[in-house]
């Protein structure tokens, strides 16, 4: 986890600079000169990162052992307030920082006569920056009260020459990143996102990863929520990257096993067929298609367990085949090189839970991430879904970037993909 240890510092390097810019600032505005100023500016720029530092220090040691999903609920709050107050601190730093450098650059102009009231560049660039620093505020509140719970369901119809007849007009139903820790003890919300998965009449119900943050305890007490989902053709699931217990220590590599073997267990508590580097075939209407899925395989330092060969045995000499991989890196590393498998589901990326979808014009941070990272992806006849995700991991909040559900329509014919809402 090099990587993820770089970012903290990096985080806490960017914290120093903005609160040191900001500080400076504050001096130099007269602000400090009474007692007030002084008391706040010691809240502000010395208690405030200094609690932010030991609560993430705190909270990280405590989710390394934690004894139920309530530590992953504090440690999304947490880490809101921290984004809400640090985005805003650099959104009026970069504002104010501007009309500093326009200030030195402009040149003085002529007084002129004027008969309303000026405003001045200096002025309108810092009230701009006060208005654009409230908005990750409004934003990750919105996010977090209705955004993460505003269930999407994304229908998608995709047609293949090689699809066979019987299973022309085939309703999959697909859901990733559950993080059931992330939900504490809240049932509600996910209950009515399986309430829609049920109303979407799906054939059979695809899980791709990812449901629990690392702990096996955090499955307690979703069963009676999971038994009212069904599928005629039923419900299969895979691994995620979180669902080893990597992001924690252990005792004893035997506690760790056993953790895992919760978590493998868990699974079929509720109700799915859990796929580690094999397949099945599934028939309907005297006809036949593969289903494979596989564990985890991921760059980085994210494990690398999946397997393509075993998963393909039994099924290769089907004429169509779905394959089930967590992380859609695989897709472009190893799945389409083999040129076996028509359409891999995936998930992992949540579309980093923000972004802008509009049209065709979409963005979010995650682009930068993974070249793969929301939606549907076609390289000749071969194709990739990169599922959003149902659940929250991190931050407890969804902007721009609803929790997903979606149903594919499979159909025989030209090879052709279309969205349907």
């Amino acid at each position: 986890m090099k990587y993820q240890f770089g970012l903290v510092f990096f985080a806490a390097f960017v914290v120093l600079i903005i609160d040191l810019y900001l500080f400076w600032r504050w001096k130099h505005s007269g602000l400090y000169d009474n007692l007030t100023g002084k008391f706040f500016s010691l809240f502000l720029f010395l208690l405030m990162p200094l609690a932010a530092f030991f609560g993430f220090f705190y909270i990280g040691l405590r989710m390394q052992v934690a004894e139920g999903s309530q530590i992953y609920v504090a440690f999304g709050w947490f880490f809101m307030a921290f984004l809400i107050i640090y985005a805003a601190k650099l959104l009026f730093s970069g504002f104010d920082g501007l009309q500093l450098i326009v200030n030195r650059l402009a040149r003085p102009a002529e007084p002129k006569v004027r008969h309303y009231p000026r405003i001045t560049r200096r002025k309108f660039l810092s009230q701009i920056g006060i208005i654009m620093a409230t908005a990750p505020f409004v934003s990750l509140l919105f996010g977090a009260l209705k955004g993460r719970f505003a269930f999407y369901v994304r229908e998608v119809q995709l047609s293949f020459p090689n699809l066979p007849q019987g299973f022309d007009g085939l309703r999959i139903a697909q859901i990733s990143d559950l993080h059931l820790g992330s939900f504490g003890d809240n049932r509600e919300p996910l209950t009515e996102a399986l309430e829609l998965i049920s109303d979407s009449r799906p054939d059979m119900i695809l899980f791709t990863g990812d449901l629990v943050n690392n702990f096996a305890r955090e499955i307690d007490g979703w069963e009676a929520v999971f038994a009212k989902l069904h599928a005629p053709m039923g419900k299969y699931s895979i691994l995620g990257n979180h669902d080893y217990g990597n992001y924690s220590r252990w005792d004893s590599d035997a506690e760790r096993e056993a953790n895992f073997q919760g978590i493998v267990e868990g699974n079929k508590k509720l109700g799915f067929t859990l796929l580690r580097n094999e397949s099945l075939v599934l028939s309907r209407k005297g006809d036949k298609i593969g289903l494979a899925g596989v564990e985890n395989w991921g760059t980085a330092s994210f494990p690398r367990n999946g397997d393509l060969e075993p998963a393909a045995e039994g099924i290769k000499d089907l004429s169509f085949n779905l394959l089930m991989s967590h992380d859609p890196d695989h897709w472009d590393k190893q799945i389409l090189p083999q040129d076996f498998f028509d359409l891999t589901l995936s998930g992992h990326t949540h579309g980093m839970q923000f972004g802008i979808e509009k049209g065709d014009f979409r963005w979010s941070p995650a682009q930068y991430v993974q070249k793969r990272w929301a939606g549907l992806y076609r390289e000749g006849d071969k194709f990739l879904y990169v599922n959003r995700g149902l659940g929250c991991h991190g931050l407890p909040a969804r902007v721009g970037m609803p929790p997903e559900i979606t149903i594919f329509i499979l159909r025989r014919g030209a090879i052709s993909e279309e969205g349907l809402n």
